[in-house]
């Protein structure tokens, strides 16, 4: 099982930077392009900039994705100073993490759904706008995954603490 789960873990951190790198260059270019066409030749593209506007929505989720594997969400220290009071209290915001991001998925499931039914497309480009709402669903799914990983493991050492300390 453990090994099943490794192998997920590194196609996931492979396919997660690899679409963290894309939007960030896809956006850098479109939006220098912008720039340069309005200072060269005082034209701009309302298509560019909504489709700059979308890659920026997907590549912040997919750095909040980046965020919660690494475990690098901002911390609150200093409330307990024993071991022990630690490791439960980190067990504890990772399973408020944990239920907060389920109603973030089932909300974005929803709105997904909503968007399909509404039949809804961006203004300009007439992208279907389930392209950009799925980024929700999409990146909701994989920091649920992520922070469920980073809560079994903290479950296992609250459980190795009580171990260790019979002994």
């Amino acid at each position: 099982m453990e090994g099943r789960i490794d192998k997920i873990l590194r196609f996931l951190h492979i396919a997660e930077d690899a679409g963290r790198i894309a939007t960030i260059v896809a956006m850098t270019i479109l939006v220098f392009i912008q720039v340069m066409a309005r200072i060269f030749f005082k034209w701009s593209s309302p298509a560019m900039e909504e489709a700059a506007r979308f890659i920026m929505v997907w590549s912040i989720f997919i750095g909040a994705v980046v965020t919660t594997r690494e475990d690098s969400h901002i911390r609150m220290g200093g409330i307990f100073h024993g071991q022990k009071g630690q490791l439960w209290f980190e067990l504890f915001v990772k399973a408020v993490a944990l239920f907060f991001l389920c109603v973030f998925v089932s909300w974005s499931y929803d709105f997904v759904l909503h968007s399909i039914r509404r039949g809804m497309n961006s203004i300009v480009l007439r992208v279907p706008m389930v392209v950009v709402h799925s980024c929700f669903l999409v990146t909701g799914i994989l920091m649920v995954f992520h922070t469920l990983v980073h809560f079994i493991r903290q479950m296992e050492k609250v459980i190795g603490f009580y171990r260790g300390s019979k002994k």
